[in-house]
Parts: structure tokens; sequence; C-alpha cells
């Protein structure tokens, strides 16, 4: 990768759309730079241009972009930590499927990157963390067979955007991305590029004087259909802790599927994002629309996350439900530490996850005891994972070894499989799949997409799962599930019952 600065000095301190025309001659620069690696090295280099953006409110680019016509639009957002990555077309977009899903994404992505130049407007841009960036995801399963519900996910993904925004705190860049050939118009490209900016800036700016959509919109009626009756489920769950108790295997996650139909008009996915990321700022909130069809989310579990080299994972696993007041919230709270089912549960992960790294990390750290997540309607154990990634491997090298955990999918891995693909009934899709980002340097995020539906038009499908052990009783783990269904209930609909 080639890293250029190019600085103006004495810009104007005004909105991002009123100095847009400052950045055209360090722009056209960058994309010339390009052109020539192209005419040296072709067939296409990116060039990625960074700007900064500290004012804009992430969920406004992520609007601001759907009148661009640009797709697909992708948003990752960790409230609490106020951090997050939104983008919108597609400059490269590479499909995989099958059992090579991370090596291909992974290869493209190192392909990209060889010759890539890199530059801004600002010397002060952190030029390796902030740009380029592409967003990821996969599915859960490559080889479970596929319904036209997920049309538009394959196994697996990479889209690295036409434009991007990563924020940080109170630090925001935009990033504008082209591949550039050696016989592209120079002049006609970047006035394509400033004028996707204009836009997003100008959209940005007016979204940010409306009220907020999630504050005004309220709640709707909608029809329920459970796509597994409740009793067949329950039975699903039975025959699961049979087989445990027989020895075919220790856990194995079962997931189920709820479609809720809005009676008027289409479900507002960004009035969603809103109250997802007001109800849940600890969770990892996220959506990918590709189409008509958006894969929205607020994940509690994150699967790997790594920066500077420095990894950090969490075992998630065991559930139980928040109490009303705050002495029966510190009861199941203790409950759950205290259950020899979910520390059981819990256990496999941890161990699973360990021997996944060990291979990948120097000084693996593994906190003796797990603590409480305490999420807004549930509550679960988890165990903090650090470590120092070996140089040489990239985070998608530790997201291929770690999915699935035996969070989503059960233990041991390969047994659980063949019984979730037979007995399941339902096209998990990317539910319970990674999704995230990765930088220039191999650097990024990840997590496991739960809590999460897939939305279209005034249709959404609701994704859930419970961990099945030895102990298991059918009744706890459906109410577990529909405890977990709340999330996206509550986000679609916008209603706190």
């Amino acid at each position: 990768m080639h890293l250029k600065t190019s600085s103006i000095s004495e810009r104007p301190d005004l909105s991002l759309s009123a100095h847009i025309d400052w950045y055209r001659v360090p722009l056209l620069r960058l994309l010339r730079e390009a052109q020539s690696r192209a005419i040296q090295a072709g067939p296409r280099i990116l060039a990625t241009f960074l700007l900064p953006a500290a004012d804009i409110d992430p969920l406004h680019v992520y609007a601001a972009l759907e009148g661009t016509g640009q797709s697909p639009r992708f948003y990752w957002e960790r409230p609490a930590e106020q951090a997050a990555l939104v983008g919108g077309g597609a400059v490269t977009l590479i499909e995989a499927n099958g059992t090579t899903n991370f090596t291909t994404v992974s290869n493209a992505w190192s392909e990209i990157m060889q010759d890539a130049v890199v530059g801004g407007a600002e010397e002060t841009i952190r030029f390796d963390e902030n740009g380029p960036i592409c967003f990821a995801g996969f599915a859960f399963d490559p080889l479970a067979p596929r319904t036209p519900l997920w049309s538009g996910f394959p196994g697996g993904l990479l889209i690295l955007p036409r434009l991007s925004l990563r924020k940080q705190a109170n630090n925001a860049w935009l990033a504008l991305n082209r591949m550039i050939a050696a016989g592209d118009d120079i002049e006609q490209c970047a006035d394509d590029m400033l004028r996707d900016l204009l836009h997003l800036a100008v959209v940005s700016e007016q979204l940010a004087e409306l009220p907020t959509k999630a504050n005004i919109d309220g709640a709707t009626s909608f029809h329920t259909e459970e796509l597994c009756s409740a009793s067949a489920w329950k039975e699903i769950v039975a025959d699961a802790v049979n087989d445990i108790h027989r020895g075919d295997y220790k856990k194995v996650v079962l997931g189920r599927a709820v479609r809720i139909t809005r009676t008027e008009g289409a479900f507002d996915v960004n009035a969603a994002l809103q109250r997802l990321r007001e109800s849940y700022p600890a969770a990892h909130i996220f959506a990918l629309q590709r189409g008509e069809r958006v894969f929205v989310g607020a994940t509690p579990e994150p699967l790997v996350h790594v920066s500077d080299g420095q990894l950090l994972t969490t075992a998630l696993a065991g559930t139980a439900p928040r109490g009303e007041t705050e002495a029966n919230d510190t009861r199941l709270g203790q409950e759950l530490l205290n259950s020899a089912k979910n520390r059981e549960e819990h256990a496999i992960v941890v161990e699973t996850i360990r021997d996944a790294l060990v291979g990948l990390c120097a000084g693996l750290e593994v906190a003796p005891e797990p603590h409480l997540l305490r999420l807004k309607n549930v509550q679960h154990l988890e165990t903090p994972i650090r470590g120092q990634l070996l140089p040489e491997l990239s985070i998608l090298d530790t997201v291929a070894c770690l999915h699935p955990t035996p969070a989503v999918g059960g233990f041991p891995v390969q047994t659980t499989l063949e019984k979730i693909r037979r007995d399941e009934q339902m096209d998990r899709g990317w539910w319970a799949g990674p999704v995230g980002w990765i930088n220039a340097n191999g650097n990024g995020e990840f997590a496991v997409a739960l809590r999460s539906a897939l939305v279209q038009g005034n249709q959404a499908t609701l994704f859930a799962g419970c961990g099945i052990v030895a102990d298991s009783e059918p009744e706890s783990e459906y109410a577990e599930s529909c405890a977990k269904l709340q999330v996206m209930l509550r986000g679609l609909d916008g209603s706190e019952g």
C-alpha cells in the first residue's frame, strides 16, 4: 500500500458541503498517482481519498446513502464506545460460496491492497486505521441448503464501498474509493466522487435538522407467524436432550424463526436502527442492505476485535431473564452465576475458543471466572479472552478459526452442524454468522449476527436460538427464545411492551 498526504492550508471552518471544492486539487493528484501505478502494474488500482467529517451522525450518513441509489449499504455501530462504520455502493464486491469462503475473501482483499494508493486532505489522518475499510459478512453454514429467503446474501461477501464513514469518539473520516485504470478520465472520476460527497453532505446536514424518527414513530400492528410451531420446536429440543444423554454431542444450539407482517406500510429500518442504538448501546448495531432486503440487528456477542495486533474476543453463553426489581434482578444474576447447567454450557464455549486461538496468538490470556453481561431484557455469562495475534495473520484468519463457536453451533462442531442441518427446519442464512469489517492492515472487528431480522418491505423474519445441554428443559428454552426475539420485535415495532 502506498500512502500520500496532500494538505490544504487555511481551509475555512465551514460545513462539509460548503468547502467540497477545496478537495478537488489533492483528489486529482491522488487519482493521477493511482493511474500512474495502473500503467505500471495494472490493470486497476485502488485510490482512497480521506477527509475529515467530525460532525456527521453515522445514521444520517446511512440514510443519505439511500438517496444516492448506491447498493449495497452497510451500517456498523457500537454506541457505548462512540464507534461506527457506514458505507454505500461498491467499487469492489467479492462473493464466495462453499468451504473456501474465508480464504476467497481474504485473498481478494490482500490483492486489492497490494498496490493501493491512499491519501487525503489533512496531514493528521491515520491512513492505516481510517481507510480503506471493507465490510464483510458470512453465512452461518456454507454447506446448508439455501432458500429464496436469503437471496443476495451469499456464503461470503466482501464490500469495498464507493463512500464510507468511520467514526471514533469525536474524530470521523470520510473515505472516497475508486478503482482506477490506465485509460480512465481522471477529471471525470474526480467529478463523480465529489458529486457523491456533495449529495451525502447536503442530505446529512438536512437530516440533522429533523426530529429523530424513532422518537415520533409510534407502535403499529402486525401479524405474527411461527415458522416452526411451538410444540414442534419443543420436540426438537427434547430430541436434542436425548441425543446428549446418549453421548452423541455435549451441546447444540437450536434456532427458531418468526415472521411478522406489518399491516400498514413497510418497516422503517432507519427508525429501527435509531431505536436499537438507544436501547442497546453496549451491543453491536448492524445492517446490510442488498436490493430490497436488509439484514439488521443488535448483537451482544462480539466474535473478535484486532487492533495493532492485539486480539480481544469473548465467550458468551448461559442466559437468564432480567428482574423487574433490583433485588429480583440481582437474585436472577446470582442464580445464573451458580447454575451448573449454564456454567457447563459456558465452559464449553471458553474451552473451544481457547483451543482455536492457541496456534494464532502469543500470550493468550483467559479470565479465570465469567462475569455477568446485563442487557435490557436478558443477562449472560461472559468471559473475556486476550492475546497477541501473530504478525503474518489478519483478523479474517481468526474469524475462520473461531466460527462457528459452540455459542451458536455446538460441540463437537461437525456433529452438531449435521444435527442443525437435519433437524432445525429453517434457513439460517447469515443469522449467527460473522459480520464485521477489516482495514488495510488486517485489523478489524467481527461480531456474531444474533438478535437480528431479515427485512423486506412490510415483512420481517426474526431469529433466535438457545444452547441445549443435558439439563435443558424445552419449556424454559422456548421462553428464553421468546425473550431474545423481543429485541428485534421492539426495534422494528417501536413499542416497549
